[in-house]
């Protein structure tokens, strides 16, 4: 390989790690948006499939929790994000939040068009 290509594959491959961690940044704050929005709308596809402490979950189940849940006045304290991307339009997104609902979390996502969308998710409680 001479020179010129391996500058060029350098330069490829900076750039390609730049773009997967600008994204990785844009789904952490997308998911403390959707944590702090207190809704699933805007956050999560509509035909979403989803696990959570009382069996399999859609996007009215979401909704509903969100509802239930009602207005609190807490922040939404999140740690141990780690993200893998599948391709460039899906990764999987796993991490942990505190507070007056303690759980961890696995979310994938799909970048429909522009978006980043939640189409599958999972949630369990964490011990306290």
């Amino acid at each position: 390989m001479n020179i010129y290509k391996s500058i060029i594959l350098v330069g490829a491959v900076t750039l390609a790690s730049a773009a997967v961690a600008d994204t990785t940044d844009d789904l952490i704050a997308l998911d403390k948006q959707w944590g702090e929005a207190g809704g699933p709308a805007g956050f999560v596809s509509e035909d979403v499939m989803g696990i959570g402490p009382n069996g399999i979950v859609g996007f009215s189940d979401l909704v509903a929790d969100a509802e239930a849940a009602g207005d609190m006045e807490e922040s939404y304290v999140v740690s141990g994000y780690k993200i893998t991307f599948l391709n460039d339009d899906i990764a999987v997104m796993v991490h942990s939040a505190a507070g007056s609902d303690p759980h961890s979390s696995l979310h994938v996502f799909q970048k429909q068009g522009d978006t980043w969308l939640v189409v599958a998710n999972a949630s369990v409680p964490t011990g306290q």
